[in-house]
């Protein structure tokens, strides 16, 4: 062991002294160790640049789903100011056009309620507004959207009431033909609303107006309510029975005025 080492040592001191003696032989050496350093060197710029290069790459992406994300908010935020103009401009346009009904009616006493709730099992029997008993609400009181009966309240709370619409199986309402003065009940249910009891003998034209007869005490007289379409009874009937079509779309109440 110690021979291989003094051999090793004796041949490293030669090439060492043969370098420092002779030049030329030095001189390739030294551009023998430079050129052997330049490819770990290349290769470390390489993998330098291609790092820079890559996070570069993930901080641009991470850029660019930040902005995307920004504009995308900025969008919704857009959409939803359109959205709450629009709807302002619907509720202002409703509420002009009822409180222009009220100012042309002043002989009634009207009271505007919005429309807060339906239930979804009979979502044309019943509506729930924010007018109740502090408000002066009571029950029977007559409902109306745009001149027209829609229901009657039928259930006082504090703060809401529970409007039945003339469209429910228990709404029932004295009503007349407004030419002829036939007076009836107006029966609402699942084949639509009828103008029963009238006797057989009447003659109605083809769309009269049918108006509350004013006959119960709660309703006052002429409320238009609908227009006749034709008799849904047989002539060996005591009396007959005209279906009705109702001029209010009591499928999209917002606004209402409730009569006090």
């Amino acid at each position: 062991m110690k021979k291989k080492f003094s051999y090793f040592t004796i041949i490293f001191s030669l090439f060492f002294l043969t370098l420092v003696v002779y030049a030329p032989l030095r001189h390739k050496a030294g551009h023998f160790l430079i050129d052997l350093s330049k490819t770990p060197l290349r290769i470390l710029s390489g993998t330098g640049k291609k790092t820079d290069n890559m996070l570069s790459f993930i901080v641009n992406i991470s850029n660019l789903k930040r902005q995307n994300n920004d504009l995308s908010s900025k969008i919704i935020s857009l959409e939803v100011d359109r959205s709450r103009i629009a709807e302002l401009e619907n509720e202002n346009k409703l509420l002009k056009n009822e409180l222009g009904f009220a100012e042309k009616n002043k002989d009634y006493n009207l009271m505007p309620a919005t429309i807060v709730g339906r239930e979804p099992t009979s979502f044309l029997d019943y509506v729930i507004v924010d007018k109740g008993e502090q408000d002066g609400t009571k029950k029977g009181m007559g409902v109306i959207s745009g001149g027209v009966l829609v229901g009657q309240i039928s259930e006082v709370y504090a703060n809401q009431s529970k409007i039945t619409l003339i469209t429910s199986k228990d709404s029932l309402i004295l009503a007349m033909l407004q030419n002829s003065r036939a007076k009836g009940i107006l029966r609402g249910g699942i084949a639509g609303l009828s103008l029963e009891d009238i006797a057989q003998d009447v003659n109605f034209d083809p769309k009269e107006y049918v108006v509350t007869s004013g006959l119960d005490g709660q309703l006052k007289p002429g409320i238009l309510i609908g227009t006749a379409n034709g008799i849904q009874s047989s002539s060996s009937d005591l009396f007959k029975n005209i279906s009705v079509e109702p001029i209010a779309d009591l499928s999209n109440l917002e606004l209402v005025f409730i009569i006090k």
